[in-house]
């Protein structure tokens, strides 16, 4: 299509063409340039609106003024220390719950089974503690990454964790490392040689003999199950539990037994009440530890920890 221009006072005549292409440029930079315009009359407005009300700015617009935005920084910043705070804490009461978790599985575990707890893989590697802190070189999206990055591999270390404490305290109780009775009693006689009280010889003694007036409560030492329970003319009322690892206890001259083979038992559990039945010279309990058909010294396998060191 083509237009005819008259202009001046000279009556010039322009000839102008008009082509698609022209129309699509046209159209183009027409839509730019008003475009342009409402963006800058919106963002006019809104600095305007900042300052005449800012909570309709924000309802509009979404837009807060820089100061208003460093100020959500700083308490969003805050807040993440405070969270940064919790992690680390939360990280050294792991590490001193494993501290002592290994400290009395070493003490706890009988010396014949040591071999247990031996480290099987080859690791290793500098060592870097698990460190949360805010770093002011970063940007608050960078820190908060960093620590829920933190914060997830902690807590899948947490959740490996616990099943495998939660197995090797099972494990320890099914052994018979408890007291049988209360550890304020002493022993009056030690596991090995000594003077028989009877014959005034020197014999094998294969337990060790606790001070217990009669009736003093006597416990299990560990899980098990009741193998014997009944009358010995040596050992008088006895009471033998079977537990693991091949661990079997022996309470012998008791005045009355509470259980009967075949019943289940639990550490702690009241079994009888101690005596001077069977070959005694009076009121005590002789406790035996055997191991696969091998007597023990009990004393080097009861653990008489505070209550605090038990996990």
């Amino acid at each position: 299509m083509q237009l005819f221009w008259v202009s001046g006072s000279t009556g010039a005549i322009k000839q102008i063409n008009i082509t698609k292409e022209r129309l699509t440029r046209v159209a183009v930079i027409v839509g730019v340039s008003f475009l342009s315009l409402g963006i800058l009359i919106f963002s006019t407005g809104i600095h305007i609106a900042l300052e005449v009300s800012p909570d309709f700015a924000r309802e509009v617009s979404g837009v807060v003024t820089v100061k208003e935005r460093m100020a959500l920084d700083n308490r969003y910043a805050k807040q993440l220390k405070a969270i940064q705070d919790q992690l680390a804490r939360a990280s050294m009461q792991f590490n001193e719950l494993k501290s002592i978790k290994d400290r009395y599985l070493a003490i706890s575990t009988p010396y014949t089974i040591k071999n247990k707890f031996t480290e099987s893989n080859s690791i290793g590697g500098p060592l870097k503690p698990l460190s949360f802190k805010f770093e002011p070189a970063k940007t608050l999206v960078e820190n908060f990454e960093d620590s829920v990055s933190k914060s997830t591999e902690m807590a899948q270390i947490f959740e490996k964790s616990e099943p495998e404490w939660e197995k090797q305290y099972q494990w320890l109780r099914t052994l018979p490392i408890g007291p049988p009775i209360d550890a304020r009693l002493g022993m009056t006689s030690n596991f090995g040689v000594r003077v028989d009280p009877f014959t005034k010889q020197l014999a094998q003694h294969s337990g060790i003999d606790f001070v217990t007036p009669a009736g003093t409560p006597i416990v299990a030492t560990g899980d098990g199950t009741v193998l014997k329970a009944g009358f010995d003319p040596a050992y008088g009322n006895f009471i033998e539990i079977v537990h693991g690892d091949g661990f079997i206890s022996k309470y012998a001259h008791n005045s009355k037994l509470f259980v009967k083979p075949g019943q289940t038992i639990t550490r702690g559990q009241l079994i009888a009440n101690s005596g001077s039945t069977g070959r005694s010279t009076g009121p005590h309990l002789h406790y035996e530890i055997h191991q696969n058909n091998s007597y023990l010294n009990p004393a080097k396998i009861l653990v008489y920890a505070p209550p605090s060191a038990y996990w």
